[in-house]
């Protein structure tokens, strides 16, 4: 076989095995599966209930074999009003995301996605939000290819009112992005 043959078949080689994958990203947005918002009390005890827990909430998809996920991250924002006139606040509210692949174990430590904190004195005059981005582990990757997850949240914190005062939680973003390749 020549020197060119060789080089022509290597990069024919090449090119094919290139063409058997295809990168792959796609959005899920919870916000289509489940409605994700509700009230919680704060008085002077703190949050009530605390934490406050939202879901499991199941998704379930028929998974394409042609793909392979590898990388899934998460784009969320949470935001908190009050609905009691007059009621000043103090302290942090906590907003913690679980994703996982069984619903009796989502609010178990290795199931968190993300947690961000935010100062609550601001509920008197307005909305205050909790938002971030993260990154899913292996395990909540695997939990995702396998078509049927479950996401959830908590709400925690130390955040009190001297009065008792209902806030209402309104998730206004929970967006997986999913990552990987496809076969053609």
């Amino acid at each position: 076989m020549s020197k060119g043959k060789v080089y022509w078949t290597g990069i024919g080689l090449l090119l094919s095995l290139a063409a058997c994958s295809v990168p792959f990203n796609y959005e899920i947005n919870i916000l289509d599966y489940a409605e994700l918002s509700g009230t919680f009390t704060v008085g002077q005890g703190g949050i009530s209930p605390n934490p406050k827990t939202v879901g499991p909430v199941e998704i379930q998809y028929t998974p394409d074999p042609r793909v392979n996920l590898t990388g899934v991250s998460l784009d969320y924002k949470v935001c908190f009003t009050s609905e009691t006139p007059g009621a000043s606040f103090q302290g942090n509210v906590v907003y913690t995301a679980y994703l996982g692949g069984d619903a009796g174990t989502l609010f178990q430590e290795a199931n968190k996605l993300a947690e961000g904190t935010k100062d609550v004195s601001g509920l008197s005059t307005g909305a205050v939000c909790v938002e971030g981005q993260a990154q899913a582990t292996a395990a909540q990757v695997q939990a995702l290819q396998s078509g049927t997850f479950y996401v959830g949240a908590r709400i925690s914190g130390n955040a009190t009112s001297a009065q008792e005062a209902t806030v209402r939680y309104r998730t206004e973003r929970f967006l997986l992005r999913l990552s990987g390749t496809v076969r053609p």
